[in-house]
């Protein structure tokens, strides 16, 4: 090889090298910024998830607001799974009022962004899977949101929609009359689901002793345990905290 081939050949060589080196530095996301392996699990395939968030806000009526828009304002450790598997950690917050799952790569990032709402995408968060589904709602509405699954056993699953409503206030139009501020109140609706092979739908659940016990129907011997559990416990079904426990006690049969 004559003395121009060779170094060509280096050449050729070093900006191969090069190039390798600066893909290794990082991976850009959809904000440009580059991506923390070590906060995304080491993986940054986790760079598909994000988007925008939309940062939702009631409009602005000169009125003071009472509460929150979410159930917890501090970002938690959450994993999250796509349909291959364990992609990664972030840290998370749900927002009720948005029906949206924000972000952050550190707890101290300012920059906060969402979760892609996709049924192939999920996190766990607290030991809690929060994952987007199609489901039937208590007006018997098509709709598509976020649910937590309370309790998962072989032939039925349990989930809790969780939301922020936001009733708005009142001016006073005389000066008997006072001030009601706006206010997020907590909404929360209870939804089943019988697995059938790949298919999954989900209905609204009304939380009352009746219509619990009838889930349980099919096998009579385990439905005459819940009765007995309800009895013994004095629950009155009428609340999601007492359902959840019912279902977790079916779970052990």
């Amino acid at each position: 090889m004559n003395v121009v081939k060779q170094r060509f050949a280096l050449l050729v060589v070093s900006l191969f090298a090069g190039a390798l080196g600066m893909a290794q530095l990082g991976t850009s996301n959809f904000s440009g910024s580059n991506v923390d392996l070590d906060a995304r699990g080491g993986n940054p395939t986790l760079d598909f998830i994000f988007q925008q968030f939309r940062n939702q806000k009631p409009k602005d009526n000169g009125l003071k607001i009472e509460g929150s828009a979410y159930f917890n304002e501090d970002f938690k450790k959450a994993s999250i799974y796509s349909q291959d598997g364990l992609e990664g950690s972030l840290y998370v917050r749900y927002d009720g009022y948005s029906d949206e799952i924000q972000i952050k790569e550190h707890p101290s990032q300012e920059k906060i962004q969402a979760l892609l709402p996709r049924k192939d995408i999920h996190c766990v968060l607290n030991g809690t899977k929060l994952s987007y589904n199609d489901f039937g709602d208590k007006k018997g509405n098509y709709v598509e949101g976020y649910l937590f699954t309370m309790v998962e056993a072989d032939d039925i699953i349990l989930f809790e929609r969780r939301r922020k409503l936001f009733k708005e206030g009142k001016k006073p139009k005389t000066s008997f009359e006072l001030e009601v501020p706006n206010r997020f109140v907590d909404d929360k609706e209870l939804y089943i689901a019988k697995p059938n092979g790949d298919k999954l739908e989900i209905t609204y659940l009304k939380p009352s002793k009746k219509e619990v016990i009838k889930l349980f129907e099919d096998n009579p011997e385990k439905a005459a345990k819940v009765k007995k559990f309800v009895s013994d416990k004095g629950l009155k079904v009428k609340s999601v905290e007492d359902v959840t426990q019912i279902f977790i006690y079916y779970n052990t049969l």
